[in-house]
């Protein structure tokens, strides 16, 4: 009788163990299907931002912008004007959605190389 037990409790093992693979499979595809649902969620929100966008360039008036403000195109008769070294006066416009960054400033030189040159400046003065 007890050589009939161990051979159940093995085969019973066996069965378990057999099972524990399948188990650990189903629950690697389901991690890679809910990474898929994520990826086709964030697809989805893409694509009707981009629509919303192609929507926006049929009209004339988004082109007229466009073309006004990235490429700096004007009307025939129209002057343009490019404003050189100021910072801008208001800012952007009301409706335009693009952010005018500032000019930068120019970095200041680091200590050492302030020493640097007034060294060269002290030692070519004194010759």
């Amino acid at each position: 009788m007890k050589a009939r037990g161990a051979v159940v409790a093995t085969l019973l093992g066996v069965m378990l163990l057999s099972a524990a693979y399948p188990l650990r499979q189903y629950a690697t595809q389901d991690s890679r299907v809910a990474g898929l649902v994520r990826q086709e969620r964030a697809l989805d929100a893409k694509i009707v931002a981009l629509r919303h966008q192609q929507e926006l360039l049929q009209s004339d008036d988004e082109v007229e912008r466009i073309a006004r403000e990235e490429l700096g195109m004007v009307r025939p008769g129209e002057v343009a004007f490019a404003v050189v070294g100021g910072a801008p006066a208001a800012g952007p416009q009301a409706g335009s959605s693009r952010k005018v960054a500032a000019p930068a400033a120019a970095p200041a030189a680091a200590w050492y190389e302030r020493w640097w040159e007034a060294s060269v400046r002290a030692f070519t003065g004194m010759r």
